[in-house]
């Protein structure tokens, strides 16, 4: 029993350095950081890595599709990865993944993250989260959020204050 759990544990130890080399080797093709800079290579090693559930390529491979860098535009495609990413903790990716999910229009999702990043002190989450309550015309709770953001120096946060008369909620 012993040996079967030293090779399962040396199985998985291997393929997880396996997955982090080509995460790498795609990072270097992407950036050109010691070898000839190649968008595709750069593909295929980092949605390899992604497939595997690697939450640095996954971001990665993300913001790839979101800017058409190497591949074609995908903001869907984008989304879904950086949610996956985001899931496993990745902090650049849940910090992202709110504000494509505002573009992409599906606003309880990126209620969902705003919220996440809101709590971590991003204070331009406070003021997404005061105008996506506006639009949905909760406006007590868009009072709080942009409450939050004012309190931190946000303009846009005045801004939607004044305009949408919060003060009065």
């Amino acid at each position: 029993m012993r040996s079967i759990l030293l090779v399962f544990f040396t199985f998985i130890l291997l393929n997880a350095t396996e997955i982090d080399e080509k995460f790498h080797l795609g990072m270097r093709y992407l950036m050109g950081n010691g070898v000839t800079q190649d968008k595709h290579k750069a593909y295929l090693y980092l949605n390899e890595s992604a497939q595997s559930g690697h939450p640095e390529a996954e971001y990665n491979l993300a913001l790839m599709y979101y800017m058409g860098d190497g591949v074609e535009q995908n903001v869907t495609k984008s989304a879904e990865l950086l949610d996956a990413s985001a899931t496993k903790g990745y902090k650049r990716a849940q910090e992202n993944i709110g504000r494509v999910y505002m573009q992409l229009l599906q606003f309880d999702k990126a209620i969902k993250w705003l919220k996440i990043n809101a709590k971590d002190g991003d204070t331009k989450a406070n003021y997404l989260l005061a105008e996506l309550y506006v639009e949905k015309g909760e406006f007590k709770t868009a009072k709080r959020y942009a409450k939050e953001a004012i309190n931190a120096g946000d303009a846009d946060a005045k801004r939607l204050w004044s305009e949408h008369k919060l003060a009065n909620y």
